[in-house]
């Protein structure tokens, strides 16, 4: 098999929850070898390893949001609060490319992990921080989430209905735009430092790279001195502009029109002519005046026919549209079939799953499909003995008191 595009690179991840795990799954699919440092008591922020949804003995090998972000890592946890612990990571540190952690700014230099401290290890490593709102600043100290992140980046401002109220994207919008971020940030890094021999610290955060998507808006304000508006589906310069209904259980299509040209077309394909003899709607303004009547005319067509029905036709006439698709209808996709895609796998706690691949390919490098996330701790024994060199009999007592567990710990109960 060819070489990887990140042969040899290995990652320390202490990361949690999307972002930061979403970056580092996907570096994990370019060839690096990615440590995942779990948390003694779990698989994500909370208490959630005695309680997580699931059947069986271990649970916490089945949270499907875990398992997603986490593709092709090796594991190990680590109690980091225990002072064999920080000096078993930083032994890690010491073999490693590159360190990534998302903890509120003070963890790190608690702990004694600081960028400054881990520099003192390895002179050339590389630092990625992911904090929320910043390591400087009199927000630095605050956490966020996802939702918390739309909200203050403005993203939320301009995501919603006409005349409603903000809303937040249906998905971790933040955290996804931000791995990709993180993934740019580092893989710069790494070319650096193949040029200079130099290292640093990467600080990339989540508010900031959530604002890079929706410059159009701060700029809009700045031109006119009015605050961007929601508008829902709606255009401010195409018009129809919407998702239509089709026939079928939640089952839409979406048509978008810009130029005259395709005004026309529109008209001759769902065969309206009022639409196409009214010439005052060639001009956007009077479309944007008229939509209600003229969306109710298109859905008294696309309601006759189904997504993919309404979709190829309009097309054919000339028209962009095309059909909502669904989870069920991607996984039996022919086309995202054809490609290879989809990346399937078999997890012996978790059972078969189909994930989304990468979402690019390259004409001679291979990527990594078809690894699962690993079981909570999978690969300590790999760790601590082949890969530290650690004696197996302190390898054993590290588990048995807790600062490397097989099995999380639940910190509620746990003295």
């Amino acid at each position: 098999m060819a070489r990887t595009a990140l042969d040899s690179v290995r990652i320390a991840d202490l990361t949690n929850v999307i972002a930061g795990p979403v970056s580092t799954r996907m570096l994990a699919q370019l060839g690096a070898e990615v440590i995942k440092v779990e948390l003694p008591w779990g698989r994500a922020i909370g208490n959630i390893t005695m309680h997580a949804s699931g059947s069986g003995d271990r649970p916490y090998n089945q949270v499907t949001s875990f398992n997603e972000v986490n593709r092709a890592k090796k594991s190990i946890a680590i109690d980091l609060t225990h002072e064999e612990g920080r000096e078993t990571f930083k032994e890690i540190v010491g073999i490693s490319d590159i360190v990534i952690q998302n903890f509120s700014p003070r963890v790190m230099s608690n702990l004694g992990l600081d960028y400054d401290s881990l520099v003192s290890i390895k002179p050339d490593i590389i630092m990625v921080s992911m904090p929320a709102l910043g390591l400087e600043g009199p927000w630095s100290q605050y956490i966020s989430f996802g939702p918390g992140t739309d909200a203050l980046s403005g993203l939320s401002s301009v995501t919603g209905y006409r005349d409603g109220p903000p809303h937040k994207p249906g998905n971790f919008y933040a955290d996804h735009n931000s791995a990709f971020h993180v993934a740019a940030g580092i893989m710069s890094s790494l070319y650096r430092r193949f040029v200079t021999g130099e290292g640093q610290h990467i600080e990339i955060v989540l508010r900031e790279a959530t604002m890079s998507v929706i410059g159009e808006h701060f700029l809009e304000y700045q031109l006119t001195g009015k605050e961007p508006t929601r508008i829902g589906n709606d255009h401010p310069n195409f018009s129809p502009h919407g998702i239509y209904p089709c026939k079928g259980d939640d089952s839409w299509v979406a048509i978008s029109i810009e130029s005259i040209e395709e005004w026309l077309n529109l008209c001759n394909v769902v065969g309206s002519d009022r639409l196409r003899d009214a010439e005052e709607l060639y001009e956007l303004p009077e479309r944007k005046k008229q939509r209600a009547s003229i969306d109710s005319e298109i859905q008294l067509w696309t309601l006759e026919r189904n997504r993919y029905q309404a979709m190829e036709e309009l097309q054919s006439g000339g028209v962009r549209a095309g059909a909502v698709t669904k989870a069920s209808d991607i996984l039996s996709d022919p086309n995202i079939e054809t490609r290879g895609y989809l990346d399937r796998f078999d997890h012996p706690d978790a059972g078969p799953s189909t994930m989304p691949g990468l979402p690019f390919q390259f004409s001679d490098t291979p990527v990594i499909q078809g690894i699962r996330a690993p079981l909570y701790s999978e690969h300590t024994e790999w760790i601590l003995k082949d890969l530290l060199g650690i004696p197996g009999d302190k390898a054993l007592a590290m588990t048995e008191s807790g600062t490397t567990p097989l099995e999380p710990i639940d910190r509620v109960y746990h003295s």
